[in-house]
């Protein structure tokens, strides 16, 4: 039984250091794309969006809504959001 306990515990800390040397190796890929300025850290696949926001020329637009329109004020205007369709 002791030796079993032994094997198990062998192998979850080959484990833990497997899970530390991945860490520290992808840390360091990271690092090298960093200082080359790799283009690719700048997209991603896992998050798509598109926004058609209509507005006059001027206007102030900020997250999901038109603030204010060239020479009047205005409420809160909701924008609709679609998601990209792969």
């Amino acid at each position: 039984m002791e030796a079993v306990l032994f094997i198990i515990g062998m192998v979850l800390l080959a484990g833990l250091l497997g899970l530390l040397y991945w860490g520290y190796w992808n840390a360091r890929k990271l690092d090298r794309q960093i200082q080359r300025g790799d283009p690719s850290l700048l997209t991603t696949s896992t998050y798509k969006r598109e926004e058609v926001i209509q507005a006059p020329q001027g206007s102030v637009i900020m997250e999901g809504q038109i603030v204010q329109l060239p020479g009047q004020y205005t409420q809160a205007i909701p924008v609709q959001h679609s998601q990209l369709q792969e």
